[in-house]
């Protein structure tokens, strides 16, 4: 039933996957000289000609350019979701709330980003699939002029309520309103996967966000600690309330370990210790990022004809479109080819 049920699927997945950037291609683009060339090189890319195609590229500021990377992810979702049957598309009806978190997440960088022009920013793509997918108008949003305004949008939803708690303490930064978003996500992707989801592809999704939500804890206590220097009360308040591989009493030890180093061997006697036993706390992000990589393949690998194709699809999609963003942000201050390669790999 599996087999009959995503063959098709799989393969328009596997049509779209030969269409994402290659790594000889992302070194292509480090070798370029300023952002117009990036976008000039990405116009010819079929998966990014759409969002590009009828732009200028030597008049887009960078909120502009990025916010066209973007919509790259909001295209592929439409195709796949009009491909999905109806089981499938309850699927992709949960996942969406990913976007809106994405989109939010913009709006908010923008409004502690004083000098962000949002007035050349084309909601266009946004537009279309938000009017299918969700209840938010992204053209409303973008006119909230602080994070007081951007609640009042939202009012009566979940996001509003996330955020609104997190404004009450009067000394929240963009951190702590981007945690409160993903917190949301994926409370409800791990309710929705239990509610919609039978045998292989809930266990596919509960072990891909189960693993997420592991490492994005991981990755948030120590930067609460190293960076925000809060106090392990205020940690606990922003973390995702799902243990997958990390036990209530690691993570515990984790958020109250005394110094990086005691963190460290905490962390390292935890399932993730294999792969976190050469590791400094700086090469965290890149280790979260390569166990992300091994389960997804892993998933597709072992439920091959299953929520995997579309689940892993998606994430693939997502890391190549922030590795762009990457891209252009580097060209733009002007760093060099091999150091962007090396930032990259």
């Amino acid at each position: 039933m599996s087999l009959f049920r995503y063959s098709g699927l799989s393969t328009k997945v596997k049509a779209m996957k030969g269409r994402l950037l290659s790594p000889e291609q992302f070194r292509e683009m480090s070798d370029l000289h300023s952002v117009p060339e990036v976008l000039s090189y990405l116009k010819k890319i079929p998966s990014y000609e759409k969002v590009l195609a009828d732009k200028d590229e030597t008049h887009l500021h960078r909120g502009a350019a990025e916010a066209l990377v973007k919509q790259s992810l909001y295209y592929d979702f439409g195709k796949l979701y009009r491909f999905a049957d109806l089981e499938q598309r309850v699927f992709l009806e949960d996942y969406f709330m990913r976007y809106e978190v994405i989109f939010l997440k913009n709006v908010l960088r923008y409004l502690f980003d004083s000098n962000e022009d949002r007035a050349d920013i084309d909601l266009s793509a946004y537009q279309a699939v938000f009017e299918r997918h969700s209840e938010m108008d992204p053209n409303v949003l973008m006119q909230a002029e602080n994070v007081e305004g951007l609640v009042g949008l939202l009012q009566g939803t979940g996001y509003g309520r996330a955020l609104e708690m997190v404004g009450r303490s009067g000394k929240a930064n963009l951190f702590d309103y981007e945690s409160a978003l993903d917190m949301l996500f994926f409370k409800q992707l791990w309710l929705d996967a239990k509610k919609h989801l039978k045998k292989a592809d809930l266990q596919v999704i509960l072990r891909s966000a189960g693993l997420e939500a592991d490492t994005l804890n991981i990755q948030w206590i120590h930067r609460a600690r190293k960076y925000y220097h809060m106090a392990p009360a205020d940690i606990y308040e922003f973390l995702i309330p799902i243990h997958y591989r990390l036990s209530t009493s690691q993570v515990k030890q984790l958020v109250e370990a005394e110094s990086a180093k005691d963190f460290m061997e905490v962390l390292q006697s935890t399932v993730y210790g294999r792969d976190m036993q050469e590791a400094g706390t700086a090469q965290l992000e890149g280790i979260c990022g390569r166990l992300m990589d091994k389960v997804h393949m892993l998933n597709l690998r072992t439920q091959p004809y299953s929520v995997a194709c579309l689940d892993t699809y998606l994430y693939q999609k997502e890391q190549e479109v922030n590795k762009v963003i990457k891209v252009i942000e580097c060209v733009r201050y002007g760093l060099a080819a091999e150091r962007i390669k090396e930032y990259l790999a």
